[in-house]
């Protein structure tokens, strides 16, 4: 399962991908991988709490972020820019639109030396 979110992130395994410090308390950003057309993840952080998942809807097997690198939000909750579907950015779980139910993929990671690496 892991090479299966490993691979379309274009983000390989011992990957530093991001500086802990810089994240911002409740903004999603997308990070992505070296190869070319690569979802990448997003990256969420709530009360010093930080959640990864592969930018990947659900539904239509698109990216969320319609601007690259930005995820847009909505009562705090993460909104695909394609068919406006928003998921809880704690859980994962699309709460409305056409994937209801459904979660995006936990993407794993660990914290050393202050940076976010993929597992």
């Amino acid at each position: 399962m892991k090479d299966n979110l490993l691979k379309p992130s274009g983000i390989k395994p011992g990957t530093a991908i991001y500086k802990v410090e810089k994240l911002e308390e409740k903004k999603a950003l997308v990070v992505r991988g070296k190869k070319k057309y690569s979802s990448g993840v997003i990256i969420y952080m709530e009360k010093k709490t930080i959640y990864m998942w592969l930018n990947n809807c659900p539904h239509a097997n698109l990216n969320l972020d319609l601007i690259e690198g930005k995820v847009q939000s909505y009562g705090g909750k993460l909104l695909c820019a394609n068919h406006g579907a928003k998921f809880d950015p704690k859980s994962g779980k699309c709460v409305k639109g056409p994937c209801k139910n459904k979660n995006l993929e936990k993407f794993p990671f660990y914290i050393k030396k202050k940076y976010l690496i993929a597992k």
